[in-house]
């Protein structure tokens, strides 16, 4: 799990916003609830906030 909360935490940094975090999950392959398991688990760590507005309900903390 660890290596794909470094896969999904780049392919936030690279989204920018513009796909929302379940449909990014979904393009590298993780169902939504493991995305959700990845997303927790970056929030438990501080990696990533909460950021309401765009498409995407998150953003990397940096």
């Amino acid at each position: 799990m660890e290596e794909d909360k470094k896969k999904y935490l780049e392919a936030l940094r690279k989204n920018n916003g513009k796909l929302d975090e379940r449909a990014l999950g979904e393009s590298l392959g993780f169902s939504k609830e493991y995305t959700d398991e990845l997303i927790e688990g970056l929030m438990s760590e501080e990696k990533i906030e909460y950021s309401a507005g765009q498409n995407c309900s998150y953003k990397v903390k940096e």
